[in-house]
């Protein structure tokens, strides 16, 4: 009976074990459901103008690596990269709050940033200073790596669509309603001249990239073409000089996976301890089989 005890707390322990890391993939993965429709062109250090006809650009960005940044009431200078974006930041990044494309004076920074400059990742309402500038820090994102995303600075009566040769690091594409994969990245290229090198965000989240489903299973150009397209994703994600975005999602791709692993695996272990018990509990050895077939087949006296 012992054994069987020890059996019962040792399933409920496994099966905790799973639904714990379960629950907590399954956390992660909503939290950044909204960043699945999005897709990010590396552009490199280039100058954009905005187009007509290009409603699924949400926004670009510029990186500046390595700027020294400070913390009100800290006596600290911290290096890290600056983001400056021109869209607003809602729903992405795992933040709850939002950064208007108008907030000069707000910031969003990583828990890393957070915890080396203030000594808690509970930043928000904090201050830091960037080149001379104060900004409040409107919420915190999870992620070990030192950025701080700040709007870009408004010219022209406030009307972004005006300012022309902006220098950019990318653009945020909206791939909400695009007929293919690809699409959207291929006419930012051919219209303004760049690279269509660009990444889903779904190629870090998903377990399974978005590809769309051929009409026939029997479609053989489809599988190479996906086959092809599989092993480029998994060269970028493996080998790819990612920016500070890119590496944010190759994180959170990491702790979902890590997530995921300890669950298949903990699913296996207690798919295996359940077998193991219902042999122990089917043997005759198991004591309340023993008293059970004991009273259903009584020993009968021995014939002299």
């Amino acid at each position: 009976m012992k054994r069987f005890v020890i059996g019962i707390l040792g399933a409920a322990l496994l099966s905790g074990m799973a639904v714990w890391n379960i629950i907590h993939a399954e956390y992660i993965s909503e939290t950044y459901d909204n960043d699945r429709n999005y897709a990010y062109l590396t552009t490199g250090q280039v100058t954009y103008n905005k187009m007509k006809n290009e409603d699924y650009i949400k926004g670009t960005y510029l990186i500046d690596r390595d700027v020294s940044v400070t913390g009100n009431g800290v006596y600290k200078q911290i290096m890290t990269d600056i983001v400056t974006v021109d869209f607003d930041v809602e729903d992405m990044l795992g933040i709850s709050g939002i950064l208007a494309e108008n907030d000069m004076g707000g910031c969003i920074i990583s828990s890393g940033l957070a915890y080396h400059m203030f000594g808690s990742i509970y930043a928000t309402g904090f201050t830091v200073t960037v080149q001379g500038v104060d900004h409040v820090v409107r919420s915190v994102t999870d992620s070990e790596d030192n950025f701080i995303l700040i709007q870009a600075e408004q010219e022209r009566g406030e009307d972004w669509e005006l300012v022309e040769h902006r220098e950019i690091s990318g653009l945020v594409i909206d791939i909400s309603e695009e007929n293919y994969r690809g699409e959207y990245a291929a006419e930012v290229g051919e219209h303004h001249g760049y690279s269509s090198d660009c990444y889903y965000v779904t190629d870090y989240l998903n377990i399974l990239p978005n590809i769309n489903l051929p009409a026939k299973w029997s479609d053989f150009d489809f599988w190479a073409e996906a086959s092809s397209e599989w092993k480029q994703m998994s060269e970028r994600r493996l080998y790819a000089d990612k920016d500070v975005l890119e590496i944010f999602y190759y994180r959170q791709r990491q702790q979902l996976n890590l997530y995921r692993w300890r669950s298949f695996i903990f699913g296996i272990l207690l798919a295996g301890w359940c077998v193991m018990m219902r042999s122990f509990i089917t043997s005759p050895s198991f004591p309340v089989l023993r008293g059970r077939e004991a009273f259903l087949f009584p020993e009968q006296p021995a014939e002299i």
